[in-house]
């Protein structure tokens, strides 16, 4: 849902000011951010190419990345 919403637009939907990128907020402090496809990384080539590419984060760590509702949970170091 927060997928959907993050790239639909709408309600519950930010923008962090500086980079203008696009949020949500989940539950226990955690975000949704969508990819910049400005940055020079395999993930900013997939957004580039129009595919919806977005992280999960808290405390600054990714924790999950999102590609076209594809989750795939990052290991810990």
């Amino acid at each position: 849902v927060a997928f959907e919403k993050l790239f639909g637009g709408g309600r519950g939907v930010g923008r962090f000011a500086r980079s203008g990128l696009r949020f949500v907020k989940l539950e226990g402090g955690a975000i949704l951010i969508e990819q910049n496809p400005k940055k020079r990384s395999e993930w900013a080539r997939l957004a580039q190419s129009g595919r919806r590419v977005a992280w999960v984060m808290r405390d600054g760590a990714y924790l999950a990345r999102v590609v076209d509702g594809e989750v795939t949970i990052l290991e810990r170091n």
